[in-house]
């Protein structure tokens, strides 16, 4: 930059001003070999210039040779002036230019633009390498919601014989018909069926409206601003919902929906550079970034360019990936004293402000990064001619593993019996759960999911769901995902057979089934044998049968279900570290278990019928007119949607239930911790039959209707409330045994200890912590030996 270019305001300069010289110099600066892309914003400074002195010393740095200016490593500071921006595939020094150097002149980038009426505009030129998209292919989920659906959610439609993916981004209303905004390319033709995949499955939604938008004139869009043979890229599609009471209008992992952003010629300006963004894609999950640039002119094609509304960075090492698109960038307008780590996100002040449609990899060869390119929210809803909606259902819905799990935890803390023991845990109790008051509170888990997205603390109670059973990071999963394989939406991995066992049906050798021969004689049947064996027989059966399917289930070493093997396992690794002086490991041991508690305290986990009789048909029939297994789908219709909508009713009557019952006998070692398991599974089961629930599902009309849910919880919040307690009550039992058979060899801490969460995680995302095991292996880290409780002690 020259000395006489100081001379001029810079810092005066408009948002029009900047778009008014690109327009001018628009072919000048195309017609550079090296430029691959320009927009507006402010001058990047690299990260290694001195900042401006008091005695006013060029903040330049003339006279230093510079190294190539990148988006990562320059940035936007107090004293950054308006400019174009010029993205380059190299760096080139100006001594490279001209007939001692290895480029012409004519292809230098010139510093200023200069205007006829004497305005000047600074170009900042910033080299990116080869711009590149992403490259299309199938994504790997994020957390996956369940219903309620709201933004966030994936959007799936089949198109030629392939799967085309996206997130839902919000609803809008034309005032008739409310749809879910999503990108163009997953919306599909007129009447295309389009899905989801939710945390209980694939589903459809919905159809395609056939209202979309791809491109607009630039001058169309933005008269007031220059934009010679631009186009606005836009690429969003509506969706026609099936069921609006499926959905909410909220996003997955965020706060309530706030007023949007309103953005438009009269107040657009260069403010919003740098400002932080969030959202929720349905491949990488919570987003931050920041808005890097405005009007991104990403492409041209036939001598028109294509331009991007925004460009956003992305934040914390999250980067947006293919099915991210369609998804809403809301603008933290919080307020910058309180925008800081500890702000919970549910308590920021977010307004939705743009919608993504693409990513471009830009940077150089070492430091590439995913930007988003997205389109003004506001924009979209006037060429569409819809509005946002914002009150539309309660927040996003978790399931029996958030508000029924953490429920669980919360409630066993009040049950605990040993004063240190549960003074420890009430100390820690912020690390188990949260408080009953929170969990009753419609949508309190709205951003729970996005915790462990953002590799943040997850409470224990809800590990194994949020992060073990995820891919490791280096697959596109969880730090501390144990699964070892995934695709469409689903996941495997030894974690999954740990959650459930199925053992009410008739055992093929016996005129009972599993879990009564287990409790009879758990000598005989509660063995890694005997459940081997079980299997070994349900195969042999189901291929007699002609049951090829069934069979290949139980010779599946990812299927055969071995719940209470697994909290014998977490017996052992809680006295263990209590014998090592390890508490964090204890704590952290503990309040993992809560999670398999829970579900043994679930009867559709201890059921063959655990999402319905696959062998009988029932009433519904789908699109095609073919019949629905009896109860398909009741699983997350009762462990999920039920339980979390009526919330506020039954835990407190989980509470009452739980103070009458009575004291349970401790567990002298994981064995019998294992048959306390069955006899939880047997308790419940004979509660709220299984076949009940389905039965009530069904008579209710199945689906997920809010009226349906509301006949299910007439029928079923009595036993339901009473399930809840028997889980609580056996967690502590749990907590309680392991407590005393340590303390027998004086391994109790002197008093309770306030752990650090980072500790705690630090713990949890390790895979060697009471590793995810397959029936075929778990029985090689049980432990036999036994001790007595401690003298004096009473059940």
């Amino acid at each position: 930059m020259s000395v006489l270019d100081l001379q001029y305001n810079f810092s005066g300069l408009s948002l029009k001003d900047l778009l008014e010289a690109r327009d001018a110099y628009h072919f000048h600066l195309l017609s550079k070999a090296n430029v691959v892309g320009t927009a507006v914003g402010y001058y990047l400074i690299r990260k290694t210039d001195p900042w401006p002195t008091k005695s006013g010393e060029s903040r330049l740095g003339h006279g230093k040779p510079k190294t190539p200016r990148t988006l990562d490593n320059s940035e936007v500071r107090d004293y950054s002036w308006p400019c174009v921006l010029a993205f380059v595939k190299k760096w080139a020094a100006d001594e490279e230019f001209g007939p001692a150097g290895q480029y012409d002149p004519s292809q230098s980038l010139p510093k200023t633009l200069y205007m006829q009426d004497g305005r000047a505009v600074p170009v900042c030129t910033v080299e990116v390498g080869e711009t590149r998209t992403h490259k299309v292919a199938e994504p790997v989920w994020g957390p996956r919601p369940s219903h309620p659906l709201g933004g966030g959610c994936p959007i799936i439609v089949e198109r030629q014989g392939e799967r085309r993916s996206a997130t839902a981004g919000c609803l809008v209303t034309d005032g008739f018909t409310t749809y879910a905004l999503t990108a163009r390319h997953a919306s599909g033709d007129v009447g295309t069926i389009v899905r989801s995949v939710l945390r209980e499955g694939e589903d459809r939604i919905g159809v395609s409206s056939g209202v979309n938008l791809m491109r607009l004139p630039f001058s169309e869009v933005y008269p007031n601003y220059p934009g010679r043979r631009s186009f606005s890229a836009l690429d969003v599609g509506l969706v026609t919902l099936d069921r609006l009471e499926d959905w909410t209008s909220n996003t997955y992992g965020l706060p309530a929906l706030g007023p949007m952003a309103d953005v438009h010629e009269g107040n657009l300006s260069l403010r919003l550079i740098d400002q932080p963004v969030l959202g929720y894609g349905a491949a990488s999950g919570l987003i931050r970034g920041k808005l890097k640039a405005l009007f991104y002119r990403h492409r041209s094609v036939g001598g028109f360019d294509y331009v991007a509304d925004f460009m956003i960075a992305p934040g914390d090492g999250v980067e947006t990936r293919p099915g991210d698109s369609g998804m809403v960038w809301h603008l933290d307008v919080t307020p910058r004293d309180q925008r800081v780590d500890v702000i919970p996100l549910a308590k920021r002040d977010l307004r939705p402000l743009a919608v993504e449609w693409g990513g471009q990899v830009l940077g150089d060869t070492s430091h590439s990064a995913s930007y988003a390119v997205a389109t003004s929210l506001s924009t979209v809803c006037r060429q569409l001619n819809v509005e946002l909606v914002t009150d539309v259902g309660r927040g996003v819905s978790g399931y029996w593993g958030r508000t029924g799990h953490y429920s669980i935890a919360a409630l066993a803390i009040t049950a605990v019996r040993d004063p240190k023991l549960k003074a420890l845990m009430e100390t820690n109790s912020s690390i188990l759960s949260f408080d009953l008051d929170a969990i009753e509170q419609s949508g309190f888990d709205a951003s729970v999911g996005a915790l462990s997205s953002d590799d943040k603390f997850v409470p224990l109670a809800d590990v194994p769901d949020e992060i073990w059973k995820k891919l490791p990071k280096s697959s596109g999963g969880r730090t501390g995902g144990r699964d070892s394989s995934g695709g469409g939406g689903m996941t495997n991995g030894p974690e999954h057979p740990t959650h459930y066992a199925d053992i009410d049906a008739k055992h093929p050798d016996q005129a009972t089934n599993l879990r009564e021969l287990c409790r009879t004689d758990p000598d005989t049947y509660l063995t890694i044998e005997a459940w081997q064996n079980y299997y070994k027989r349900l195969t042999e059966v189901a291929k007699a049968e002609g049951r090829p399917k069934e069979a290949n289930q139980y010779s599946n070493k990812l299927k055969k279900g071995l719940l209470p093997f697994r909290l014998w396992q977490f017996f052992d690794t809680m006295v263990e570290c209590l014998s090592r002086s390890d508490i964090v490991g204890f704590v952290t041991a503990a309040g993992i278990a809560a999670h398999y508690m829970g579900d043994a305290s679930q009867p559709l986990h201890g059921s063959y019928l655990a999402d319905g009789d696959k062998y009988r048909d029932g009433p519904r029939v789908d699109a095609d007119g073919n019949a629905i297994p009896y109860g398909d789908g009741v699983h997350s219709a009762y462990e999920t949607k039920m339980v979390s909508r009526f919330a506020s009713t039954l835990l407190p009557e989980a509470v009452n239930e739980l103070a009458a019952m009575n004291e349970l006998r401790l567990c002298k070692s994981g064995a019998q911790v294992a048959r306390a398991t069955i006899e939880l599974m047997h308790v419940v089961a004979e509660e709220l039959p299984p076949q009940k629930i389905l039965d009530v599902f069904e008579e209710a009309g199945g689906g997920s209707k809010v009226a349906m849910l509301k006949a299910m919880n007439d029928e079923l919040a009595e036993p339901t409330t009473k399930v809840l307690a028997h889980g609580a009550r056996y967690l502590a039992l749990l907590w309680d045994s392991a407590w005393f058979q340590a303390s027998s060899a004086g391994m109790q801490p002197a008093s309770p200890a306030k752990l650090e969460p980072k500790d705690v995680r630090a713990k949890y995302i390790k895979k060697t912590f009471v590793p995810s095991l397959t029936l075929d292996e778990v029985g090689d880290v049980l432990k036999v030996a036994t001790h007595s409780p401690p003298s004096g002690w009473h059940p």
